[in-house]
């Protein structure tokens, strides 16, 4: 009687430790399935630790990282990184400061929220593909931010990407003070983006080319896409880009009432600025020793007041392109569309490789064509103290 006991306790004991093992394994493999980090609360990261993906999913916390990392893949080209290191949808009144993300496809991505300050991270040395060739290759990189609004981006930085940042849809954002140099396709695109205030921010190298090429591709310090109005970008440095500035039209969606002032945009690969966009504003900008400085067809009803516009297309610096064979570059062209109602004033523009302002028109119909979508007059008003034309 004793043994048949003995042996049923065995058996109880034997199929209770199974069970054990069996719920033990299913705990491990849901832990690896789901290790990422979960912030619902306010929390603070231990800055000697290595963390993996973290999920924002609740408003009105603090998440600092105090310096901590969080790293993503170690191997391969940083064209081939994949996941967000930080990924928040639907919460807003977050603040997110001192954390460092490297090896993933995009650093931080934030959906549908509003209230936040970023402040102090690093997402640089993400994302990264120097060797692609025109044309767009996905919203990635440092940040993307996908329909925020009233939020502060200050003093970060992301470097070695593909898009330092990227505004989709967002309204009414403050970047300040931050550090979106060196990627491969732009430091700053605004897409479908108004009322935005971009100002005093390293926005320069912006650059994707290769030896010995003539274009930089599609490279920017800035991009200006898609229907995005009435931002204000001032003070920024945007130099040696692909271009400096780009108000790109590529869908025939354009941008209207931005106002650029302060900004340097010297050195570009192809123009300090180019637009092809009306009723924007440029101001006290500077576009130096690029191929062209100012680059403006399709910009009707468009102001240039007190830029700088020199050295451009030197045979010792940047000279691609130029508007008409053996005839050179100019300081600013307007070119390959129409350009009425727009004022040019007290700009500088001096020791370019051709004309100071060049105003060309359609060359194969002699101007025809223009001249039928053009019912207006621009004006060019030089200062004989400052301006050499």
């Amino acid at each position: 009687m004793g043994c048949k006991r003995f042996k049923c306790r065995v058996r109880i004991n034997t199929i209770c430790y199974l069970v054990m093992l069996w719920f033990g394994a299913v705990a491990i493999l849901q832990a690896t399935e789901s290790s990422d980090l979960i912030i619902t609360e306010s929390t603070t990261l231990d800055a000697n630790r290595t963390y993996t993906r973290i999920v924002i999913k609740a408003s009105d916390i603090t998440l600092d990282g105090q310096g901590a990392w969080l790293i993503g893949q170690t191997e391969g080209k940083p064209s081939g990184y994949q996941g967000t290191a930080i990924l928040a949808d639907g919460v807003s009144g977050v603040t997110l400061k001192n954390i460092r993300a490297k090896g993933w496809e995009t650093g931080l991505k934030v959906t549908d929220g509003s209230g936040w300050l970023v402040e102090g991270c690093d997402f640089s040395n993400n994302f990264h593909d120097p060797d692609f060739g025109w044309g767009e290759n996905g919203r990635r990189g440092g940040i993307v931010l996908e329909r925020v609004s009233s939020s502060i981006l200050r003093k970060n930085k992301a470097n070695q990407v593909w898009d330092g940042c990227v505004l989709v849809d967002s309204t009414n954002n403050t970047i300040s003070d931050n550090d979106f140099s060196h990627t491969s396709n732009t430091c700053l695109k605004l897409w479908t983006s108004c009322g935005n205030t971009i100002r005093n921010n390293n926005l320069s190298h912006g650059i994707r080319i290769s030896p010995g090429e003539v274009h930089a591709r599609d490279s920017t310090g800035v991009l200006i896409e898609s229907g995005s109005c009435d931002n204000q970008l001032i003070d920024n440095d945007c130099r040696h880009g692909g271009d400096g500035i780009f108000v790109r039209v590529l869908n025939g969606w354009c941008s209207t009432g931005n106002l650029f002032r302060g900004n340097d945009c010297s050195f570009a690969n192809n123009n300090g600025v180019e637009c092809w966009a009306p009723r924007n504003t440029f101001e006290r900008n500077k576009a130096n020793y690029c191929s062209y400085g100012f680059w403006l067809g399709g910009s009707d009803q468009s102001r240039l007041i007190e830029n700088e516009a020199s050295y451009n297309g030197l045979a010792s610096a940047a000279h691609n392109s130029p508007h008409l064979p053996d005839q050179g570059h100019a300081g600013i062209v307007f070119m390959f569309g129409s350009s009425t109602h727009t004022l040019a004033r007290g700009n500088v523009c001096i020791g370019n490789n051709g004309a100071g302002i060049a105003l060309i028109g359609d060359l194969a119909s002699k101007g025809a064509r223009l001249l039928r979508c053009s019912r207006g007059t621009s004006r060019i008003l030089s200062n004989p103290k400052k301006d050499k034309i």
